[in-house]
């Protein structure tokens, strides 16, 4: 309980990193019960509202973001991230309402826009549990969260219309009709609950595992969940952890470049590239040779960053991302066909690029893209 609270507390300023606590050790039914609570208190905003999270808000939100990011099968994501997600988006609600709740009562007179304050922090809090659940860019859990809060309006109004209607399906003959003409799709809606449990003793196994002072590898997938929430201080720890363990730890020293070059630390994202690739010049499909090309574009050595990205697209020729940077090489040198060239075959790449990845190449299309109109 002590730790909740203080959870909860750590959600005022650092949000991030407080629900990345969360989803590791949050309660479901505690962060349900004080919702509850809080709707019950006369100056809240009635017990309507975490309802209407969890039926329509969260589910909206699943939906939107594995269909916009490519996720996967909204079935799947569902069963795996509904319920990490409605932990987070409770707590977002309980840390938005406890300040409106007590302001309610000491300036009754300004109920309207005490209200509209809550409303704007929980939007700005459910972005940041997004962009941690999800590990969506900022722009994505922004979007998402505005097209859930549009749904979730929706389907109110759409209750208060023609919510008399729902008498109807009260029949019994009425039920078992409806039951057998969905079931195929029930699966859908099956452990819904499960997946903040999996995730936690996930990470507690894990936990477990780092006792062993020989195990560098437990502290590599610790920092692949830190690193997929945006936890970066937490990441950055456990792929050193890693590292220190077993020097050799490639992977580890891969992701530490990822962070820096995200970062914008770019001597150490060119340093970890190099370590990764003094051990394995082919790691991770030579993705090591593109990540050093692009931290050698931002320090201005241009020339070698160009040689870097050659070697890396002879390699992966249809890497958006490798051929991207490649043009950007080119065009700083003024070679603008063939800086034209690779942004053309950018865009070509992550048009083409399987569904499963697209999360990850639509946007080094569409940067591609907006280089290749600038060209000239």
């Amino acid at each position: 309980m002590v730790e909740n609270l203080g959870t909860l507390l750590q959600l005022y300023y650092r949000p991030s990193r407080a629900l990345s606590k969360i989803l590791d050790s949050g309660s479901l039914i505690l962060a349900v019960v004080v919702a509850a609570v809080l709707g019950l208190i006369p100056s809240g905003e009635g017990i309507s509202r975490p309802v209407l999270l969890a039926v329509l808000f969260v589910p909206a939100c699943v939906a939107i973001i594995s269909l916009w990011d490519h996720l996967g099968s909204i079935g799947v994501v569902l069963r795996r991230d509904y319920s990490p997600l409605l932990v987070c988006a409770l707590m977002c609600w309980i840390a938005a309402s406890i300040p409106g709740v007590l302001a309610s009562f000491l300036a009754p007179a300004f109920i309207f826009w005490i209200h509209l304050a809550m409303d704007l922090y929980f939007v700005a809090l459910a972005a940041v549990a997004v962009r941690t659940v999800f590990g969506a860019g900022i722009g994505k859990a922004i979007g998402t969260v505005l097209g859930g809060l549009i749904a979730t309006v929706a389907g109110y109004v759409a209750y208060a219309t023609f919510g008399g209607m729902l008498s109807y399906f009260a029949s019994p003959l009425v039920l078992l009709w409806l039951y057998f003409l969905f079931r195929p799709n029930l699966d859908m809606f099956r452990g819904l609950g499960g997946g903040l449990r999996s995730g936690q003793n996930f990470r507690r196994n894990l936990d477990a595992l780092t006792v062993n002072p020989r195990d560098s590898d437990a502290h590599y997938q610790l920092g692949l969940i830190y690193q997929q929430r945006r936890n970066y201080a937490e990441a950055i720890s456990r792929f050193t952890k890693a590292i220190e363990i077993d020097p050799s730890e490639t992977d580890a020293q891969h992701q530490l470049g990822i962070i820096a070059l995200e970062q914008k630390r770019y001597e150490d994202a060119r340093r970890h590239f190099a370590a990764v690739l003094a051990l394995d010049d082919k790691h991770s499909s030579s993705e090591a040779w593109r990540g050093l090309g692009a931290a050698d574009l931002q320090l201005g050595k241009t020339e070698q960053a160009l040689a870097e990205l050659q070697k890396y697209t002879d390699r992966r020729e249809f890497d958006p991302e490798g051929l991207y940077w490649l043009g950007i090489a080119f065009k700083k040198l003024g070679r603008t066909a063939e800086a034209r060239d690779a942004f053309q075959r950018a865009i070509e790449a992550a048009r083409t690029s399987p569904p499963h990845r697209r999360r990850y190449t639509s946007a080094w299309g569409r940067q591609a893209k907006a280089e290749l109109k600038t060209s000239s």
